[in-house]
């Protein structure tokens, strides 16, 4: 039997990443279909652009891992057509909220084009990046995974640690974790486009996003948006392909397109937008240590399951959130530094507070 000191569960890009970011280490990614080619990051358009907004914490995170995912990109040797990205209003009213936007935005940017040009925007696509980051990696299907002593039995194979990117797929039932699946597509074709004065040009002066993201790379477009929430049923199909060409229309005048290419995925969201990471927390023994965090105390004694951990939530940003989350969640099993907004411990909070009273209620009744 083959041991090892990590074992990611979950081809995606937070998985990919992540084991990545171990590779020093004895680690093995396992997915069952292979690396990036299901699910959300195989659909996903990887535009790496700002967020504009409010100067929040959020925001500042999102940004943030805009630049680091690019520089990181880049030095990986993989193309980020970073030719900067105008982010436009949607609306009237989206217009009087980028006035207010405007005194708090940190990184550098334009008033151009109708919006806000930022030059640090850049596409990657998926294809590229999976084949430049090499790691360790089987096909593989996994069920379910269970502790034997002090190792966990991860089908045939054994690791002190594993960790999940399942993305919205579970793999075990996490009570204070709620991925929500969210509806993306990526649509990839040829026509013509006409930009400010009516001329017809192959290419855009920068990529955009409006209410999807369209950026134009050796004369394919792609076009990409987080497209349907509460859609379980959704799956590939023209109908809505050009629904998302309309919404691209709202930005540049496109002629003749015909699609060559969608791809669709659930992206895997948490209910606060910010990415999930760290260990996972023992619900029960940390309830039962800690029986006013039900009355809304904060718990002064955390107990995990030992080697287990997650990375997950990306949103519709993996390409740009997974590479900071994987290497906080390296910082953190390495050299324990803290994670800040994105640890698991903020959701556990939030659920025991709501939800913990019942669910005592429901464990001690079996």
């Amino acid at each position: 039997m083959k041991h090892f000191d990590f074992i990611v569960i979950g081809g995606g890009i937070a998985g990919l990443l992540t084991a990545y970011m171990l590779k020093s280490y004895k680690t093995l990614l396992l997915d069952e279909d292979g690396i990036l080619t299901s699910g959300a990051s195989a659909a996903a358009g990887a535009f790496l652009f700002p967020k504009v907004g409010f100067d929040t914490v959020y925001t500042r995170f999102i940004n943030n891992a805009i630049i680091e995912s690019l520089k990181f990109y880049e030095e990986m040797g993989i193309d980020t057509h970073k030719i900067g990205v105008t982010l436009l209003p949607r609306d009237e009213r989206d217009i009087e909220k980028f006035k207010k936007y405007e005194n708090e935005i940190r990184l550098p940017f334009e008033k151009k084009y109708g919006g806000f040009f930022f030059k640090d925007g850049g596409v990657v696509f998926p294809e590229d990046v999976k084949e430049k980051i090499n790691i360790n990696f089987e096909i593989k299907k996994i069920d379910s995974i269970y502790k034997e002593g002090e190792y966990w039995r991860v089908g045939e194979y054994r690791t002190k640690n594993v960790i999940l990117a399942t993305g919205h797929k579970k793999l075990i039932d996490i009570p204070y974790i709620n991925i929500r699946s969210v509806w993306g597509e990526r649509i990839e074709g040829n026509g013509e486009w006409r930009i400010e004065n009516g001329e017809i040009k192959g290419e855009l002066p920068c990529h955009f996003h409006k209410n999807c993201s369209v950026g134009v790379i050796d004369g394919l477009m792609k076009i990409g948006a987080t497209h349907k929430r509460n859609c379980p049923e959704c799956r590939e199909n023209e109908e809505e392909a050009y629904e998302l060409i309309e919404k691209a229309k709202e930005i540049v005048d496109i002629q003749n397109f015909k699609i060559t290419k969608i791809i669709g995925g659930f992206r895997a969201a948490s209910v606060d937008y910010f990415p999930v990471v760290g260990k996972i927390i023992d619900v029960d023994e940390t309830l039962r240590q800690n029986s006013r965090v039900v009355k809304g105390e904060i718990p002064k004694f955390w107990q995990y399951i030992e080697g287990l951990y997650i990375i997950n939530g990306m949103g519709g940003r993996g390409f740009s959130n997974a590479y900071v989350c994987a290497k906080m969640l390296k910082e953190y099993i390495v050299n324990g530094k803290d994670l800040g907004v994105i640890d698991t411990k903020r959701l556990f909070i939030k659920w025991a507070r709501r939800e913990g009273e019942e669910y005592l209620k429901m464990e001690n009744g079996k």
